[in-house]
């Protein structure tokens, strides 16, 4: 049986841990080679042999994605060895947690960089190729931060909801050529993420949290729609996460 993605080729930034690592696995499991981005060059390599045995191609590229010499550089690699992306999955990001009298003015500029500065310039390195062939898929792996003000979370919200309004708005633009946009909008979520910024490991809490797999398998939801359909939000929320 022929899998849904055979053949596409995906980028997922974050891709060393949690959600893009969940979402690189299971992008390969339907077929698509998969391009993994993060900072992290170990931990990278270590994923792209685990992509290789579901009988697909893998690349990791290592670098910070809030410069953009490394942007151009994932772009280069990406499409001088597979000539095209077909997925853009935005997945990287940070968060610290406190209130605003206890963050500081490099904490807001190290989220914001991560998290839309990141955004931006992975999407205008590989949004022209996708507007070019008529096809292509953006993702957005965003969070409920996005959609609501949430106490102890003004700079990581404000982060968010940039990169939301941005999807949005790009959902227009690339509309009418073909190209669909979804900003998944989960809720908590059992990763490392924010560990030691506002999370502690073992808490006992992150086991009634969303898994990773579960972000990833909303993930292949979007992108497999069929070609009239697309799915621009989709919120996930844990059954037992208070708000």
């Amino acid at each position: 049986m022929a899998k849904r993605l055979e053949n596409k080729v995906a980028v997922v930034t974050g891709a060393s841990r949690g959600i893009g690592r969940a979402s690189a696995l299971a992008l390969a499991d339907e077929g698509a080679h998969v391009v993994v981005a993060a900072r992290t060059a170990d931990d990278l390599d270590s994923l792209a042999r685990e992509i290789e045995t579901r009988g697909v191609k893998a690349l990791p590229v290592a670098g910070d994605l809030s410069q953009a010499a490394d942007v151009n550089r994932l772009a280069e690699a990406a499409e001088g060895t597979f000539g095209r992306v077909d997925i853009l999955v935005n997945n990287a990001g940070v968060g610290k947690f406190g209130t605003l009298a206890e963050l500081s003015v490099e904490e807001y500029d190290w989220m914001m960089n991560a998290n839309m500065r990141a955004t931006f310039l992975c999407t205008k390195a590989f949004l022209p190729g996708m507007l070019e062939r008529e096809e292509g898929w953006v993702v957005f792996v965003g969070s409920v931060a996005g959609l609501n003000g949430l106490p102890n979370e003004t700079v990581y919200c404000a982060s968010k909801h940039a990169q939301y309004g941005f999807a949005r708005a790009l959902d227009h633009e690339t509309r009418p050529h073909n190209v669909k946009v979804t900003y998944l909008a989960p809720g908590g979520v059992d990763t490392y993420f924010a560990f030691g910024t506002g999370r502690t490991e073992g808490d006992p809490k992150l086991k009634e949290y969303l898994d990773s797999e579960d972000v990833a398998q909303a993930l292949i939801f979007a992108v497999t729609q069929p070609p009239k359909s697309r799915v621009f939000l989709i919120g996930m929320r844990p059954m037992r996460e208070p708000l």
